[in-house]
């Protein structure tokens, strides 16, 4: 993905209210500080593909997986940046906008 240099800053905190505002609008969606337990909406070893799985089998097993690959999550996430905009994938989001981490929880979204 090629990466988008706007020279806008947004600081962090921008994110988070953004993503408090965007949530308010989106009920299906939390913000990842507001998620209690993250370990539900994440795959366990047990839920990658097998394909993926016999290759760590290989080398190194479930805990080299859980120290160096990526299983996933369970449920639908998205990315709000500084500036308010929803990214469906973390390197769309413009350098520098800084971002909240949100999850899609219920049903209701209004893209």
């Amino acid at each position: 993905m090629k990466e988008q240099n706007t020279k806008e800053f947004y600081s962090a905190e921008q994110a988070s209210q953004h993503a408090v505002d965007w949530c308010k609008r989106n009920p299906a969606w939390r913000r990842i500080c507001d998620i209690p337990d993250l370990s539900v909406f994440e795959k366990t070893y047990h839920e990658i593909p097998k394909r993926e799985r016999a290759y760590w089998d290989k080398n190194g097993g479930e805990e080299c997986w859980r120290e160096f690959g990526t299983g996933g999550t369970k449920v639908p996430t998205g990315f709000i940046s500084g500036n308010g905009e929803f990214f469906d994938h973390v390197l769309k989001v413009p350098l520098h906008h800084n971002l909240m981490t949100v999850y899609r929880v219920g049903r209701r979204w209004k893209p």
